[in-house]
């Protein structure tokens, strides 16, 4: 199920993927074995995130062509997208209300504002904005999604430039996760004028634009590591061969704030002060400031 030969199955039985996928990766209540199996170092971390035990070994390593997602975004992409929100709400909820006393960092709750008033509440810390770059640690099977979305997210911001900004914002609206967030962020850097309304949303949330900054600074040493560790798999070489290719994707040096940045070139520019303001306007006084709120 997690190799890469998927593309027949995702094409033409679709709800059959969809329904081996939730039942092959999440997680119930019933799954929770004795918890002094777990502790934080260990590396069988699956069910912290909601993911079934055992799984780490077939889905490593991580990459966007392991596993039938990238064929299912592209032939269904609307099943797909609801399968990827319903896997990463599961897997925010287990994070953030652990069912396992010898918790992870925990997450906090940041609030995402929309351009009709609207607003969602998302799940984020630096440990989940790093999944989909393999910057940081969690299931390998969650990390191949988050890759194999933002791969087609790419490709699709190619081929239909005006309709991306629809589907940034929906999976935003829908998701519970920052680790899609994130990946609406790549996305969004990579075509800001693309995705304006995307970056306006994400611009709502301090955190975000602070933690992609991070993220960012990690990108050289990412790189600098690809291929130093030559794999003696042969089948893991395509894998490791798409995630340098990956790693070295132009966007990959700019954070939100250079995308933000590039959209205050064009006609949201007006829009952009107005949140800018706001952020602003809600800072400490300048003696109480700390060397955080000088820098933001």
């Amino acid at each position: 199920y997690m190799d890469m030969d998927g593309m027949p199955a995702a094409r033409d039985f679709p709800d059959l993927i969809i329904s081996v996928g939730a039942d092959y990766l999440l997680a119930s209540e019933s799954d929770i074995r004795s918890e002094h199996r777990y502790s934080r170092s260990s590396l069988d971390l699956d069910l912290y995130f909601g993911i079934k035990d055992g799984l780490r070994h077939d889905s490593f390593p991580a990459s966007a062509v392991r596993g039938p997602w990238m064929h299912l975004l592209r032939y269904h992409p609307r099943k797909a997208l609801d399968f990827f929100n319903k896997v990463f709400n599961h897997s925010s909820d287990w994070y953030a209300h652990p069912r396992l006393h010898d918790t992870l960092e925990p997450p906090w709750e940041v609030e995402l504002t929309f351009a009709d008033g609207t607003t969602k509440k998302q799940w984020v810390n630096p440990r989940l904005w790093g999944l989909y770059r393999g910057m940081t640690v969690g299931p390998y099977v969650l990390q191949s999604m988050l890759m194999a979305l933002e791969s087609w997210l790419l490709e699709f911001a190619m081929r239909n430039p005006t309709q991306l900004d629809v589907i940034l914002i929906d999976i935003l609206r829908r998701s519970d996760s920052a680790a899609l967030a994130a990946i609406v962020a790549s996305v969004a850097i990579a075509h800001p004028h693309a995705a304006g309304e995307a970056l306006l949303v994400l611009l709502s949330v301090r955190d975000y634009i602070e933690i992609d900054r991070s993220r960012m600074a990690g990108e050289r040493q990412m790189s600098g590591l690809s291929g130093m560790i030559p794999t003696l798999r042969t089948d893991h070489q395509v894998y490791e061969a798409e995630r340098k290719q990956a790693n070295g994707l132009p966007h990959r040096g700019n954070d939100l704030e250079t995308a933000i940045a590039n959209i205050q070139l064009g006609p949201l520019a007006p829009r952009v002060h107005v949140l800018l303001d706001r952020h602003l306007a809600v800072l400490p006084s300048t003696g109480e400031q700390k060397e955080r709120d000088r820098l933001w």
